[in-house]
């Protein structure tokens, strides 16, 4: 069995409980969920048929023929000290229990197949997400420590569990023009790293105030007959100067039409997305 250990800074609070839905805790299962996530975003390319296919051969399934989990995940750390903190920093209004900022936790893999696949798909989920509640506003961002944080890194990387689908286009990464959509489903269309900040709260404030400023189905809404995610996720992360960032990665928008009476992505809906991540950069 090959094993990796995966050493993380804890950027910004961290919402996330255990099985008692009360405790603050970070489970191995939420971070197999989004390494499945970020896997499926960033192959695009692929049939839904195939993508399911390589998912689970990736990560196993319920299936009698492809069987369980090819990958476990163990969490490393001392207690974790916990605080208090807004859900809507702009406002100072929803203080909830988080796991605090700035401490030291190692996430190990383990698996009979080739590690370093499952470490690449890790460390970008990593990078451009984030764990537990409004982790697509920058919560619960985790920095791994041995990984280079330059947008050529990034791009590298992103290719390696994307099978090359993504360039670099001024100061972007974007998809090829070659790239050929295969199915609607919300894969990876552009990585921006934003301008720097003193402090981690600032970010979150920014992010909070572009939320509340561009209210718009694009960015996500529940309502009786469905759901959007927000197709528009902001990670935290720190550089070696000890100054923050955001990186902000866009996601393809698919409406489920059954939820809205508008299901294809206006230019109205690109305007506020566009303005949104402009606020925050």
């Amino acid at each position: 069995m090959e094993i990796e250990k995966i050493k993380c800074k804890i950027i910004t609070p961290l919402l996330m409980t255990g099985a008692d839905g009360r405790t603050p805790e970070l489970r191995p299962p939420s971070i197999k969920g989004m390494m499945r996530f970020w896997w499926r975003a960033v192959n695009g390319h692929l049939s839904l048929e195939e993508l399911k296919k390589r998912e689970s051969d990736l990560f196993g399934a319920s299936n009698e023929k492809v069987g369980k989990s090819k990958i476990r995940i163990r969490i490393q750390s001392g207690e974790l000290d916990q605080g208090n903190y807004f859900l809507l920093p702009h406002k100072n209004m929803g203080r909830v229990k988080v796991i605090s900022p700035n401490q030291d936790l190692s996430i190990i893999l383990s698996s009979y197949s080739n590690i370093q696949d499952y470490s690449d798909i890790l460390n970008l989920c990593l990078i451009l997400g984030g764990f537990g509640k409004r982790s697509r506003r920058g919560f619960g961002s985790l920095e791994p420590e041995d990984i280079n944080l330059e947008i050529e890194d990034i791009l590298e990387l992103i290719n390696r569990v994307g099978s090359s689908n993504y360039d670099m286009k001024g100061e972007k990464i974007v998809l090829k023009e070659s790239f050929l959509q295969e199915s609607q489903y919300p894969y990876l269309k552009e990585v921006i790293f934003g301008g720097e900040y003193e402090k981690w709260e600032e970010v979150l404030e920014s992010i909070g105030t572009a939320s509340s400023k561009c209210c718009n189905r694009s960015l996500g809404f529940t309502s009786s007959k469905g759901r959007l995610a927000s197709p528009i996720y902001v990670s935290v992360l720190k550089n070696s100067n000890g100054r923050y960032f955001p990186i902000i990665s866009t996601l393809n928008t698919v409406f489920n039409k059954d939820s809205t009476k508008k299901a294809n992505f206006s230019v109205q809906d690109k305007l506020v997305q566009d303005k949104f991540k402009a606020m925050i950069l």
